[in-house]
């Protein structure tokens, strides 16, 4: 399905920004991973971009995971989605009872084999629950099902707990914010497991952050551990607005945190 009747189909639906999909669905052209996994899927709307660029392709598959209690609030919810769009037979939903990470172990252990995991994806997109101590633990468990060469993305570098206390929320995604440190609540969950896991990791490089909230990373020794930054005209603008409105001036990435 082409770029543009997948966005007519999708436009408006969280969480996803139409020049952020837009790169994912480029992307899925341009290299054509055939497996493919999705964690966090929220309404599916993600999903729907990356099954609509396999259909395009031709070939792939997407397999995407997300929370069985979260089905409560998703309206629309990612079958509806898939079933306005025709593209179920690109996609295989999966709901877990807690958490992406007990799938991560099923998969794990059907593709061990003498103390050796076999890798089966080309693709894996991690846009869940933005935890240090949940997706640290889904970034190794990806890296076993992830195959060389293959590529990660990581969504909402720079989200905070913080951000959702001043909106006042006291718990997301089933996680109470009421015991965390300052830091911990301060601190880009997202970006701490990118600049200090995965940017220092021995099989990985070709790093590049878009609009200071998308992160790729590219398993391979092969390419070049440089980071590169693009912002895109949209979000320099959306960016400029905000400084301009609330007198503040946006962290870049991986700035340094005040003591």
């Amino acid at each position: 399905m082409d770029w543009h009747s997948i966005h007519q189909h999708v436009e408006g639906i969280p969480y996803i920004l139409p020049e952020l999909a837009r790169d994912i669905y480029d992307f899925i052209l341009k290299y054509k991973p055939r497996q493919c996994l999705e964690l966090g899927f929220g309404h599916g709307a993600s999903s729907c971009y990356i099954a609509a660029a396999l259909e395009e392709v031709g070939h792939g598959h997407l397999t995407t995971v997300d929370l069985l209690p979260a089905k409560e609030w998703q309206d629309p919810a990612i079958e509806d989605l898939l079933d306005r769009t025709g593209l179920q037979p690109w996609v295989t939903v999966v709901r877990e009872p807690t958490s992406y990470n007990w799938f991560l172990k099923r998969q794990i252990a059907a593709q061990t084999r003498d103390n050796s995991c076999r890798p089966v994806y080309d693709f894996c997109f991690l846009d869940g629950a933005k935890n240090w101590t949940i997706d640290s633990t889904a970034f190794f468990l990806m890296d076993k099902l992830l195959k060389p060469e293959g590529w990660i993305l990581f969504d909402d570098l720079q989200w905070t707990y913080a951000s959702k206390l001043k909106e006042g929320k006291k718990k997301t995604d089933g996680i109470s914010m009421h015991a965390m440190g300052p830091d911990e609540l301060e601190q880009p969950h997202i970006e701490l497991i990118f600049q200090l896991l995965v940017m220092p990791h021995p099989d990985y490089a070709n790093f590049h952050i878009k609009d200071n909230w998308w992160a790729w990373a590219q398993k391979t020794r092969q390419g070049a551990k440089e980071l590169t930054i693009t912002l895109s005209p949209s979000y320099k603008a959306r960016l400029a607005a905000w400084e301009t409105r609330t007198g503040q001036r946006h962290r870049a990435p991986f700035e340094a945190f005040p003591d």
